[in-house]
């Protein structure tokens, strides 16, 4: 049998890349991100449901509005009934930024910033007292306790 020196020379160098460790390798997949599991789900719409109740005893309903919603003569904002002066010590506590009274007032009238603040007091600081008649109302000290015992 004749083999030819051009019929060998690709298997040769294929040999010398397996033997350095120079094949090539396959492809790795990248790492899918995991969602959230079932009881980070649970939890979440649990501190929700909670959060809502609290919107709708305190301006009598939920969720987004295309009109101000404001209580106490003006001095209250949102569906959280927010002054603009807590909202600002709450934001500078939770993430340092510093808001304008106006930026308070209008953050305040932002349903899901709102939100979003007010379960940060309620669930990781634990601070149900800032609505004193819907926190006994709605027991709200009980169910932040249960919901962040989960």
């Amino acid at each position: 049998m004749n083999i030819h020196r051009t019929a060998i020379a690709p298997l040769v160098i294929a040999a010398l890349f397996a033997a350095t460790g120079c094949a090539r390798k396959p492809a790795e997949s990248a790492a899918v991100p995991q969602g959230p599991t079932e009881h980070e789900i649970f939890v979440k719409a649990r501190k929700d449901e909670v959060v809502q109740s609290l919107a709708i005893c305190e301006s009598g309903s939920w969720g987004p509005h295309s009109n101000r919603i404001t209580g106490g003569r003006g001095a209250y904002h949102g569906r959280f009934q927010y002054t603009a002066r807590t909202y600002i010590t709450f934001q500078q506590r939770r993430d340092g930024t510093v808001l304008t009274t106006q930026e308070a007032i209008a953050a305040a009238q932002d349903y899901e910033k709102a939100a979003a603040l007010t379960e940060w007091v309620m669930f990781d600081q634990g601070e149900t007292w800032h609505w004193p008649l819907c926190n006994r109302k709605l027991g709200l000290t009980a169910k932040v306790k249960e919901i962040n015992a989960l």
